[in-house]
């Protein structure tokens, strides 16, 4: 079948490479963006958030923590307060959750509203402690890699980023197969023209398997070879406090 003297198959490939490349163009904007806005927060209220509610977090003396508190609130509230940049609405909305328990207990001071608003002061700082970590990772992510490949023997970089190429190649091919499979399922229910009888949903889902196998092996070989920039996960931080209690 031709439309405008043009064979259909082709002007089907040509649509969908325009559409993965416009895909990717268009997520590779996204992060840039997304990059400056986090990179922004992590500089103006992660971190010297973190460190404050840090402080009072570890101050054993009540009447201090108290004192602590009254100056962070004086610091991030107010039409200057730097809370505008945090990115996470659920943070956002915490955080004037616990201005309204700091305000309840400016009001009437006893012992339900201030153990209210130490418990706030708690929770905003482990989500805050958490944004914190996440932006840094996220940040820094190819940090060991840049690290790695500067001082790193330039073949061994060569082939990293060969590597690289053939990682990223198979993530494609991944997406393909799985698109030739749609499209195979959609020619069983409506016939298409330019589909050769030959194909089956049986070729169609043994190339999606090979596609899925290439890339997990891609995707081994990618957690050995490629350095990532990573803190210590939680589960395995407590579990080491864990043993040496134990021992």
């Amino acid at each position: 079948m031709k439309i405008f003297g043009i064979d259909l198959s082709i002007i089907i490939i040509a649509v969908i490479t325009a559409y993965i490349g416009y895909q990717f163009n268009h997520r590779a904007k996204k992060r840039e963006v997304f990059l400056k806005e986090l990179s922004n927060s992590y500089n103006e209220v992660y971190f010297p958030m973190f460190e404050l509610l840090s402080v009072i977090n570890k101050t054993e003396d009540k009447n201090r923590k108290l004192e602590l508190t009254d100056s962070f609130m004086e610091e991030y509230s107010g039409t200057n307060s730097k809370i505008r940049f945090i990115g996470s609405t659920f943070i956002l909305e915490y955080f004037y959750k616990l201005r309204e328990a700091f305000f309840t207990y400016k009001n009437e001071i006893n012992r339900t509203n201030e153990r209210e608003l130490l418990e706030k002061v708690k929770g905003l700082y482990l989500s805050i402690e958490d944004e914190y970590w996440n932006a840094h990772d996220i940040i820094y992510e190819d940090y060991k890699q840049f690290v790695s490949d500067t001082f790193n023997n330039p073949f061994f970089v060569v082939l990293a980023n060969i590597f690289r190429i053939f990682y990223h190649l198979s993530v494609f091919i991944l997406w393909i197969s799985a698109l030739v499979l749609y499209f195979t399922i959609s020619h069983l229910i409506i016939p298409i023209e330019w589909v050769p009888e030959w194909w089956s949903i049986g070729f169609a889902l043994l190339s999606l398997l090979l596609a899925i196998v290439v890339f997990g092996f891609m995707l081994m070989f990618k957690e050995m070879v490629m350095k990532r920039n990573r803190r210590e996960s939680k589960v395995v931080k407590n579990l080491k406090e864990k043993i040496k209690r134990l021992f």
